[in-house]
């Protein structure tokens, strides 16, 4: 389209160079499109608008564009939400996107209601965050980003405090931080950090029930330019259970019965 395209397309490759083969952008959402802002449509009126939107485009992208497909959303059946899940979708899945139809993107926020993504190892490789890229060995630790407060509380992006560093630990921090960004005139910052700085850690416990995890190593800060927020509740949670096989209440079942009813039966090419 014309003007900006702002939308929620897989990341591009960091090297500029020309499309590769049948490589395509696929599209599953859209907060603006040449220069009209849907950023406060609901999510009906956001999917109509894109649907009309591609039904106009050419199948024929300019020379030095990516392609774009459309994946197509569709209400919530159990037939439909089978499909999607067992079936072949002529491209590689990586998650299943729930949005509510009168839910709104909250853009200034760190998590939008009524928006859920969810996946297994059936459809993703990278259920749990790992290097490998098969995704089959895991880090030992579990590695979550949360936010740096202030006497070194840690919260999520919901603002939910998990936990807090030693001061010993938080000085080692801050310092680790004012050698890496010192300026040119060598003057830092130390025991200052600024809202909204990253860390990561790595844990070895979560509470479900207290809602806190137990940090035993702080990696470092993690750079402004890579990420925005902390990681939520929801993700630290969802690869805890992944990580230690608690995944059953989380499973496809479970799903399916959630989102269509606990009464519904097997749908057709469900796993029992």
């Amino acid at each position: 389209p014309r003007g900006y395209f702002w939308g929620d397309p897989p990341a591009p490759s960091a090297h500029r160079r020309r499309p590769v083969g049948d490589r395509k952008y696929a599209v599953c959402d859209v907060l603006a499109w040449g220069d009209h802002d849907l950023a406060g449509a609901d999510v009906e009126c956001r999917l109509f608008w894109l649907d009309s939107r591609f039904s106009e485009m050419s199948d024929k992208p300019s020379r030095r564009a990516r392609a774009l497909q459309l994946i197509p959303a569709m209400p919530v059946t159990p037939e439909v939400l089978s499909q999607a899940y067992h079936l072949e979708s002529g491209y590689s899945k990586d998650s299943l996107l729930f949005l509510h139809k009168e839910g709104h993107y909250h853009v200034s926020e760190s998590v939008t209601p009524l928006a859920l993504l969810w996946r297994d190892r059936q459809i993703s490789r990278f259920v749990v965050d790992t290097q490998d890229k098969a995704g089959a060995v895991l880090p030992e630790r579990q590695a979550v980003v949360l936010e740096l407060r202030g006497k070194g509380w840690l919260r999520t992006a919901e603002r939910a405090i998990l936990a807090q560093l030693p001061e010993q630990e938080l000085q080692e921090l801050l310092q680790r931080g004012q050698e890496q960004q010192k300026d040119k005139s060598g003057q830092g910052n130390v025991g200052k950090h600024r809202p909204g700085t990253l860390v990561r850690v790595e844990i070895d416990g979560v509470d479900l029930v207290q809602r806190q995890v137990s940090v035993v190593k702080v990696s470092g800060f993690v750079p402004s330019r890579t990420r925005v927020w902390a990681d939520p509740w929801s993700r630290i949670v969802f690869q805890h259970l992944h990580r230690n096989g608690q995944a059953q209440c989380i499973s496809f079942q479970t799903l399916m019965q959630t989102s269509v009813g606990r009464s519904v039966g097997a749908a057709v090419g469900e796993v029992k």
